[in-house]
């Protein structure tokens, strides 16, 4: 579904906000934006619900249920942090490869959490080292482009890894 650049920034934001365990923002913001998500084709159940908070008051985490189905119709469902390690990596790498997450929310659980998790790496440590310590080994930031293709290497480990070949 080709959604506006800014429409899709913002589910991406709400997507990382989930991952950290922190919505942010207002329902009468998702109110706007599930008007937004309909102007572009986007008229389900849910979105249409939500478009009805267009005027109420109160913090996002209140409808957390239907944001999370909203992202869901979106091809956006939150990441299920309850799965087996490597199944998380898989789904966060995936995300960061396809933009669908921001390389930071992504890059703070892949590193912070899942890296021990999943037992030190080395796809893993490399993506590490590429977003914490790049200074060590290179004179500028890593693109995002380079963060997605070592996302795209941690993708291809978790697989293999979950015996998932595809």
């Amino acid at each position: 579904m080709a959604l506006p650049a800014e429409t899709r920034e913002r589910l991406t934001e709400i997507r990382g906000d989930l991952l950290r365990g922190r919505l942010v923002g207002s329902v009468t913001e998702a109110g706007w934006l599930a008007c937004e998500l309909i102007g572009a084709g986007v008229d389900t159940p849910t979105t249409l619900n939500l478009a009805g908070y267009t005027l109420s008051v109160g913090p996002l985490s209140e409808i957390e249920p239907l944001v999370r189905q909203m992202l869901s119709e979106c091809g956006m469902p939150p990441i299920n942090t309850h799965q087996e390690p490597w199944a998380v990596a898989l789904d966060v790498a995936q995300a960061i490869q396809e933009g669908t997450l921001p390389i930071s929310a992504g890059a703070d659980l892949l590193i912070t959490e899942l890296m021990s998790k999943c037992d030190y790496p080395p796809v893993i440590t490399e993506f590490m080292v590429l977003i914490d310590d790049w200074e060590t080994v290179r004179a500028t930031p890593p693109t995002d482009d380079e963060i997605r293709h070592q996302a795209e290497k941690i993708t291809t480990a978790a697989r293999r890894r979950l015996g998932r070949n595809q």
